[in-house]
């Protein structure tokens, strides 16, 4: 009785997993054949630009919490067509790194410094928090604004907006389409009841359009209608999809009729989602086709972690995914494409990390990055273009404390070395769950080879140690929900203090003398002031 019960259960297993197979990869959307991608003579491919050409324009695009395994190029069946383009036509990055949630990627993309300095490592910003990234930092569209770049946003902040030094059009922006928070309703545009779209701090009402379509709308006009286009234009466009709430266009939703939502995972819906984001990128490469700049254009376009399965983000084959350390949380789909320099179909397997951004697109386009502090990014350009090391030649570090109180979640990616580990505060004990991977061997994390390699364990123990100090004891910690005596404004674009009623200094804490002895009784493990 138990053996058939066992082959009855083995059966369904079998079953289950063909019906994923079969509905969900199986049937690629893309009309593109990858599978003569260049991976290995790209240095000899890319083109040399005049001495006296133009400064190239840039634009950054960013998905919200999509996974790996959700473009055509993956071989997902959602259609996404003109994510698929960029990548016939540019080069994908495949080992690409982000962090496991939202605000500490925007942070880093923007400061090319590791968001742990920032206070911001291992949580959101979220609406309720007065917190932001610090005024005193360099933002890179900055440095595009000094070198005589219009500088545009649309789209999703989640990096401060409580104070005018913390919002976008104060952090090197001249304009800016879109909303301060996370989990913004797709049809109301509001988040905890309060309404959040804007332009330049002036409320703007969609009369319950989709979001997504205002963002690829807006995206348009600033191209078209708003920068100056006697000058070079630096556009930063972080969509808020496919990230929740899991809604969509029933027009959208209507082509995936294969696909099942369920509450645990909405399947159909999300796709929906990402087809309609790859219709709002494919508006916004059509507009720089109209307007004869394509060629000279840096696309970039990445996903700020991975995607979350509860939602129906699929990271195949990659272990776990958004909120954790594994690949499937930090190595995300990202493809750069620049006609008049990089050769299209090719494949770089170097890697990247988002802070190395602000340093290697400054290089691309020729300008000085206009960085004051130390940055944790690395000048990449290099290996971009064939020419430089796969190895960063510096770790990466990926910290998580969402959503679960007093789990944290970490990982140290150094070469093919990845230590993950994940430490449990609980009430009267600690646990601690470590493990080892050689990722350029084994990208799915499979093997713990923690015993076999135990000097690269303890190496790697160190660097995270060392790191973790870093973070000052006033960063930000996971508060998914807010105290109850907070309330949403009726329009967050209302609430924003003027930067003249704001003190221009950070308040040292309760006197010198005091934070000096704290910081020297506690040390690296009491971080007073931000670095």
């Amino acid at each position: 009785m138990k053996r058939r019960v066992f082959f009855i259960l083995l059966a369904l297993l079998l079953a289950g997993f063909v019906f994923f197979k079969l509905y969900y990869r199986t049937s690629p959307s893309t009309d593109y054949d990858f599978a003569e991608g260049e991976t290995s003579n790209i240095a000899e491919l890319v083109k040399t630009r005049p001495a006296d050409a133009p400064k190239p324009n840039v634009i950054i695009m960013l998905a919200d919490d999509l996974g790996w395994a959700d473009v055509g190029y993956h071989g997902s069946d959602i259609k996404t067509p003109n994510i698929d383009r960029l990548a016939k036509e540019g080069m994908r990055l495949e080992r690409f790194y982000a962090t496991p949630f939202c605000s500490p990627t925007r942070a880093a993309l923007m400061t090319g410094r590791d968001p742990i300095k920032l206070g911001v490592a291992h949580a959101v910003f979220m609406a309720w928090d007065n917190g932001g990234v610090s005024p005193e930092e360099h933002f890179m569209p900055e440095s595009f604004k000094a070198a005589g770049y219009d500088t545009g946003m649309v789209g999703k902040w989640h990096m401060g907006h409580t104070i005018e030094q913390h919002t976008p059009n104060a952090r090197g922006f001249d304009h800016f389409y879109g909303h301060f928070n996370t989990d913004v309703s797709y049809w109301q545009h509001e988040f905890a009841g309060g309404h959040d779209f804007q332009e330049n701090g002036e409320i703007r009402d969609h009369d319950g359009k989709y979001a997504t379509d205002v963002h690829g709308e807006q995206a348009v006009r600033y191209l078209r209608d708003i920068r100056d286009k006697d000058n070079p234009f630096f556009l930063y466009v972080p969509f808020l999809a496919p990230h929740s709430p899991v809604q969509a266009k029933d027009e959208d939703i209507d082509k995936y009729p294969r696909r099942l939502d369920t509450p645990r995972a909405p399947m159909r819906t999300y796709a929906a989602m990402v087809d309609s984001m790859d219709q709002a990128i494919g508006e916004i490469l059509d507009e720089l086709d109209a307007q004869g700049i394509a060629d000279n254009t840096i696309v970039l376009f990445f996903t700020d972690n991975g995607g979350f399965y509860n939602f129906g983000g699929v990271n195949t084959p990659l272990r776990e995914g958004k909120l954790t350390p594994y690949e499937g949380g930090v190595r995300v789909v990202s493809v750069m494409r620049w006609p008049d320099v990089l050769p299209p179909n090719t494949v770089n397997e170097n890697v990247f990390s988002v802070m190395d951004m602000l340093p290697t697109l400054t290089t691309a386009a020729g300008i000085e990055s206009g960085h004051v502090k130390d940055i944790d990014g690395i000048d990449r350009w290099d290996a971009i273009i064939g020419k430089g090391k796969k190895h960063r030649g510096e770790p990466l570090i990926f910290t998580s404390n969402v959503s679960e109180y007093n789990l944290f979640k970490y990982g140290v990616l150094d070469g093919p070395w990845k230590l993950i580990q994940i430490v449990d505060h609980e009430r009267r004990t600690t646990t601690v769950q470590s493990e080892l991977f050689n990722v350029w061997e084994d990208p799915s994390e499979t093997t713990d080879i923690k015993d076999q390699h135990p000097e690269e364990f303890e190496r790697l123990q160190d660097i995270l140690d060392a790191r973790l100090a870093l973070h000052p004891v006033g960063g930000t910690m996971v508060k998914i929900q807010p105290h109850p005596g907070w309330r949403a404004p009726l329009d967050y674009a209302d609430v924003v203090i003027p930067a003249e009623k704001v003190n221009p200094d950070m308040w040292d804490g309760f006197g010198a003398h005091a934070t000096r002895v704290l910081q020297n009784n506690y040390g690296d493990k009491g971080r007073i002031k931000y670095e």
